[in-house]
């Protein structure tokens, strides 16, 4: 049943000073201006403009009054919580929603906007009641501000426009992404040691990847509750531990499925070696997992599976984390594991070989920061 639209009067405008009560319970205070279709203006004593809905205001006094609105039957009023990334919580009611905005009517019956990539979760008055609760008693919740990252890969989830991510993984590599608007990100990554290290090392290139490489992503969402992605990286030609490493050019395809605290995302890459004749390109399937397990932890996977591995080379990179939140930074704990495709041991007998693959693991270390404004 839709809400009996109340029409201001000429005493309601003639007056200094009136008092609108609302239909969630609050009452604002001010000189009614105008109405003006479906809106209210009112001028509070601070001289600010203020406009509320009138489907939305109850009554319009002279007096303060007691009529209020009465909580629901299961105690819940009417409003819900929107939280956001930076761990804003605006209490309202939603109004509608457009390809760019979201409008929300506060409690004190002002409108607000705010953009969809910022929304984290909506909450009940009464989760939201349950939720101080536990604040109160020392229970904190963080939201994953870091869903463009899983460990090694990405999602089809972009770098908030106008802020700047960094990451640090084992110490040494240094990882920037910035987001240019909510669609479009570019990103350096800087490893000034990795020509020190040794290529025994496993996790020297799946993780460390070389000196530098500098990427761009662009995304897309798609309803509620899906983003599709590429992601193109270069890499310059660069000195290495033993030799000079030649130049690569990798695009991947990202679907990612869900929201930004629990999603899935699968996607399917190219990387090309340009002047490498022996080993042109690599391709390779994409999946992760990432999923907000309590108010301040969340689960990571990321796994990488090569179509055609050369003899040696990686076959697989499979790692798993805990991801701690933070207001505005996080801590990832976890192991990595890299199998590699079968290769050939000579026995003493001439003519005799044996295929064997390696798989090692390795611990996994990181920490993400977002730096600008909350």
């Amino acid at each position: 049943m839709l809400a009996q639209l109340i029409k201001i009067t000429p005493q309601d405008t003639e007056r200094k000073q009136s008092y609108l009560i609302m239909r969630d319970g609050t009452t604002m205070r001010g000189r009614v201006v105008r109405q003006d279709s479906s809106l209210i203006t009112v001028r509070k004593s601070n001289g600010e403009m203020s406009y509320v809905e009138a489907d939305q205001v109850v009554s319009i006094s002279a007096s303060r009054s007691a009529e209020r609105v009465a909580p629901t039957a299961s105690g819940e009023l009417p409003y819900t919580v929107f939280v956001l990334k930076d761990g804003t919580q605006l209490k309202g009611k939603f109004v509608k929603r457009d390809s760019t905005m979201i409008t929300v009517r506060k409690s004190n019956g002002q409108l607000t906007y705010f953009e969809p990539e910022l929304l984290v979760r909506v909450d009940s008055a009464q989760a939201q009641t349950e939720q101080s609760s536990q604040s109160m008693t020392g229970g904190r919740s963080f939201s994953n501000r870091f869903a463009p990252w899983l460990l090694t890969g990405q999602t089809a989830y972009n770098a908030e426009k106008g802020r700047l991510y960094y990451r640090n993984t084992f110490l040494l590599l240094n990882e920037l992404q910035y987001g240019i608007s909510r669609n479009l990100s570019i990103g350096v990554n800087v490893n000034p040691f990795f020509g020190t290290i040794n290529p025994g090392n496993g996790a020297r290139e799946t993780v460390l990847g070389a000196t530098i490489r500098v990427n761009s992503k662009l995304t897309f969402p798609i309803g509620e509750q899906f983003r599709v992605g590429i992601n193109a990286i270069y890499q310059p030609s660069q000195k290495g531990y033993l030799f000079r490493m030649n130049q690569q050019l990798a695009f991947q395809g990202l679907m990612s499925f869900g929201n930004q605290e629990r999603n899935a995302t699968l996607g399917y890459g190219m990387r090309f070696y340009p002047g490498n004749t022996l080993n042109s390109k690599a391709t390779y399937i994409l999946a992760g997992v990432m999923h907000k397990i309590s108010g301040n932890l969340t689960f990571l996977s990321d796994n990488t599976f090569y179509l055609n591995p050369y003899l040696g080379a990686n076959s697989a990179e499979l790692s798993v984390a805990l991801r701690l939140n933070r207001s505005r930074h996080a801590f990832d704990i976890g192991a990595l594991g890299i199998v590699q495709a079968p290769y050939i041991i000579y026995s003493i007998n001439p003519g005799f070989y044996q295929p064997r693959s390696r798989t090692y693991v390795y611990p996994y270390i990181a920490y993400n920061l977002i730096i600008g404004h909350s």
